[in-house]
Formats: C-alpha cells, sequence, structure tokens
C-alpha cells in the first residue's frame, strides 16, 4: 500500500470532517487524479494556552488566496495573560506577567483539516523590589524589571466544523504548553 492510499484511508475514517472525494483506486493511464478543491476562508479564532499564567489571545488564519496554491494557509496571533502577584515577603512586592505571539503557515490536506506550523515567542516580565525605601516622606521602592524572551517553534491541527466553525489544537514549544482554539471563519 502505497503512502498516499494509507493517507486516504485514514481521512475517509474522518468522512463526516472532510468534503474532498478521494480514491483508492490506482491511477489509470490517461484518467487524472481527481484535485480537491479548497475554498479561501479566513478563520478568527479565540485561543487558549495554559502556560506558566493563563494565557487568552486571538489568532486570524487565511487560507492562500492564490489559485496556484489553494492548500496554504498562513495565520498570525497575540495571547496575554493576566498580571499576578508574587508571594514575597512583606515588606517586598512583586508581580508577572506573560505575553506571546505567534506566525507560521498552514496546508490543507482535505478542506475541513489543516495542520500549522510556526515560529513563536514567549515573553515573561517579572517586577519585584526588595522592600527598601530612602528615609523619605514621599519616597517609593525601587522596582526592578527582568523579561525572559522565549523562542520556539509550534505544531499543530486545525478542523473546519461545519460552514463556519472551527477548532485548532497544537503544542507550543516556546511556553511548553498546549495551543486550544475556537472560532469563526
Amino acid at each position: 500500500m502505497r503512502p498516499v492510499h494509507a493517507i486516504a484511508a485514514v481521512l475517509a475514517l474522518f468522512s463526516p470532517l472532510a468534503t474532498a472525494q478521494f480514491s483508492l483506486a490506482p491511477a489509470q493511464p490517461g484518467n487524472a487524479p481527481e484535485q480537491t478543491v479548497i475554498s479561501p476562508y479566513a478563520a478568527l479564532t479565540l485561543d487558549y494556552i495554559p502556560a506558566q499564567t493563563d494565557l487568552w489571545g486571538v489568532t486570524l488564519a487565511p487560507t492562500h488566496f492564490d489559485p496556484n496554491y489553494p492548500r496554504w494557509g498562513y495565520y498570525a496571533g497575540y495571547a496575554w495573560g493576566r498580571t499576578e502577584n508574587l508571594n514575597l515577603p512583606e515588606p517586598e512586592q512583586g508581580e508577572v506577567s506573560e505575553t506571546m505571539g505567534r506566525f507560521g503557515v498552514s496546508y490543507g490536506l482535505t478542506p475541513a483539516i489543516h495542520l500549522y506550523g510556526g515560529a513563536a515567542y514567549h515573553t515573561t516580565k517579572t517586577r519585584y523590589t526588595d522592600g527598601k525605601t530612602q528615609f523619605c516622606a514621599d519616597c517609593e521602592p525601587t522596582w526592578t524589571t527582568d523579561k525572559d524572551y522565549r523562542w520556539g517553534a509550534e505544531l499543530g491541527m486545525r478542523v473546519n466544523l461545519g460552514q463556519h466553525l472551527v477548532i485548532g489544537a497544537g503544542y507550543n514549544w516556546a511556553s511548553e504548553s498546549a495551543v486550544i482554539s475556537l472560532g469563526l471563519r
């Protein structure tokens, strides 16, 4: 069994999700294989990333509108988390916040199933004091800020459910966590 036939057999299991027709029969001379047509669209998703602090974000994922490359697409997303207090002994203070940017390309296996992969950066910003202040009436403690930038890759799958619903799941190595998406197209 050729790899193309094995992939088509696996995709046939998801036939309610895929609207393309695949044939397991070998191509006959003079009988051109059927091309799968993927209509261009743009998806807007809400993303959840359970990193050190929970990140929430948005992603815009259009497919390619060039008829020469109808299976290709791209995406860009940004996520941010709440600022959380660090548990430091009094009188010290501290807080941490996270942000993440993601971008990459996608490839449509069928009109309903798309693989995506790209690069991501994860920023952790930590602000803290040592609790010491100058000896004056209006003095504030000195805040120190540390930023940790971490680049990584991500890989996942996006599935079109019906006409307008999109779900996605993947893994992001920059935050070492999953990426879960739900949106409209």
